[in-house]
């Protein structure tokens, strides 16, 4: 009916926007990769809600860790 299919696409988007908010935490703020690299440029650009792309950034007084991945599994909540 359309009730269950309206009931189902709202399950759906709560779940994407759920797992957005995740992806959303993990990848590094501008400022952190601004402070570490005076020349570069992020184009982040998600299809849809959620993306399967994502990078990381850590530093330490030793080194810069710059983590660039395409995962499988687009829109499943961790």
């Amino acid at each position: 009916t359309s009730a269950e299919l309206k009931e189902s696409y709202q399950k759906i988007t709560d779940n994407l926007t759920y797992t957005q908010t995740v992806q959303q935490a993990i990848l590094p703020r501008p400022e952190a990769l601004n402070s570490a690299f005076s020349d570069h440029f992020v184009i982040f650009m998600p299809k849809d809600i959620v993306s399967g792309d994502f990078y990381w950034f850590h530093q330490t007084p030793q080194a810069k860790y710059l983590v660039v991945a395409d995962c499988t599994g687009h829109g499943v909540s961790g």
